[in-house]
């Protein structure tokens, strides 16, 4: 990776970074996955409450968002070990709520490292972790923590997530390479959250954002996807729910 060519910015440094970073989100995850109603009803809290949280990577030579990397700061008095099932949903949801109340937060979590599909396999995705742990570090948080997405579980949908992340490479690193990533800068794996998101919709969305067909109920993988979805027919209503693995970097 060139380091030269790349310049970390804020929110503050692009009059366009909200439209370039979400076009980045567009090309990064599958289209069911932009329909998780606390995302969609919560995501300009990410700008609104925690701005110095946001980041993205621009290329210097062409002046395009290159990554982007959304974190914020909660609230957390527990063990590590007792995050919560829910997840991404759950942390995004907490710490707005704790901003609100004026609850000072002790550790930071991520939300998101998005590469564009043309930058990817640069080296980019640990750039941006290191990135994101300089936030926390700058503010004397001891822990980052991440509800991480295994992307390359989309292709063992039948697997469960508690086997899947035990599966490891020839190096004894994990097998999935986001987790991999994680583990090389210092992560620890602390738990799989087997409900970090979920994600309804009717026959008909589901049906636009696949590209397939629902002619009965029952399980369907969809292309993406890290579980199969649940489809009711009757009822008219598709479910899938998302698991995530917390991992935990001590900063």
């Amino acid at each position: 990776m060139d380091t030269d060519r790349f310049q970390i910015i804020s929110p503050n440094d692009l009059p366009d970074y909200r439209d370039r970073a979400g076009d980045i989100g567009e090309a990064s995850w599958p289209e069911f996955m932009m329909h998780d109603p606390v995302a969609n009803e919560n995501w300009h809290e990410l700008f609104d409450r925690f701005s110095e949280y946001q980041f993205a990577l621009l290329d210097k030579e062409s002046r395009r968002m290159a990554a982007m990397g959304n974190s914020l700061p909660f609230h957390w008095e527990g063990d590590l070990s007792d995050l919560p099932e829910k997840g991404w949903d759950w942390v995004f949801l907490k710490a707005v709520e704790d901003h609100k109340n004026g609850l000072t937060p002790n550790i930071q979590s991520a939300i998101q490292i998005a590469i564009h599909p043309d930058y990817r396999s640069q080296g980019l995705s640990t750039q941006m972790i290191h990135a994101m742990r300089a936030i926390g570090q700058s503010r004397e948080f001891e822990y980052l923590v991440a509800p991480v997405r295994p992307t390359q579980k989309s292709k063992y949908p039948l697997i469960s997530i508690d086997d899947y992340i035990r599966w490891t490479n020839d190096e004894g690193l994990p097998f999935d390479a986001w987790l991999r990533v994680h583990t090389r800068v210092g992560a620890k794996i602390l738990k799989p959250c087997h409900e970090a998101m979920t994600i309804r919709g009717t026959c008909a969305d589901w049906e636009e954002w696949t590209g397939m067909k629902f002619p009965q109920s029952g399980k369907y993988y969809v292309p993406g996807a890290l579980n199969p979805m649940d489809m009711d027919v009757e009822k008219d209503e598709g479910v899938y729910v998302e698991p995530n693995v917390w991992m935990v970097h001590k900063i």
